[in-house]
């Protein structure tokens, strides 16, 4: 019934409210946001050069966008769908799985929302603007501009109404594709099991090409994944022993 849907959905609707909270506090956090350690590491696994400039000066041809540039813009907005999508699927067919993907995807969420304001962190575009490292081009915005749409491709921009610049680490587009994976694994078919795979590793590749997020962003993400999965794991297992000592020794 209505109340019922209210209550389930509430908690994830509060994360856009949280959201908007976040960006009107971008004016404050911007200027203390931190690139460091996350070029650094990027730069020390990949030779001396952030992956993001390797792909972009071998791939990227701003006069003419290739067939993988579509595809990237498409994996990268597929964030705002897919995952949301899934957890409605989830409450019509399967309502307990729904209330254990909603814990984990909400303490996720809200664990990363934490770490943008403990730690804001800048985008590896954003840290090209301000010259921490060579030029690269915000490739989903470009997209945006190559079909026309202007003012689509502001909500991309530093100065965007709408977007938080500064809140890369971890990143949550990494996060949520890897929570699918990792929550649908034990219950998945292997033809599935390969869709699951190929778009966790999907995400992470155009989000480095796009100059969206470092490796490193990439790597606390899937990090804040394993830990809120295994501690909900443990707390889990055990709250059944805790309730049965409880009911014992009330008992007695």
């Amino acid at each position: 019934d209505f109340w019922r849907g209210a209550r389930d959905w509430a908690p994830l609707l509060a994360i856009l409210a949280a959201y908007l909270v976040l960006h009107e506090l971008a004016t404050t956090l911007e200027p203390v946001a931190h690139v460091q350690p996350q070029l650094g590491f990027d730069e020390w696994l990949f030779g001396g050069t952030a992956p993001t400039v390797r792909l972009q000066d071998a791939l990227w041809h701003p006069a003419a966008p290739s067939w993988y540039d579509y595809l990237a813009w498409l994996v990268y907005l597929s964030h705002f769908v897919v995952t949301p999508t899934v957890a409605v699927v989830l409450w019509v067919r399967a309502y307990p799985q729904f209330l254990r993907f909603r814990t984990l995807f909400l303490i996720v969420t809200f664990a990363g929302f934490a770490t943008y304001v403990l730690y804001p962190a800048i985008p590896p575009w954003l840290a090209s603007n301000r010259g921490d490292m060579p030029h690269t081009v915000r490739i989903v915005r470009a997209m945006w501009l190559e079909l026309g749409l202007t003012g689509i491709a502001k909500v991309f921009g530093e100065n965007s109404r709408y977007a938080f610049p500064v809140g890369a680490l971890p990143s949550l587009h990494a996060a949520w594709p890897f929570l699918l994976l990792v929550f649908f694994w034990p219950m998945a078919s292997p033809r599935w099991r390969a869709v699951l795979v190929a778009y966790a590793l999907a995400m992470p590749l155009t989000l480095v090409y796009s100059a969206d997020h470092f490796v490193f962003d990439v790597l606390l993400g899937w990090t804040y994944v394993l830990v809120v999965v295994l501690g909900v794991r443990a707390w889990q297992a055990r709250r059944p022993r805790a309730t049965g000592l409880t009911r014992r020794s009330g008992g007695r």
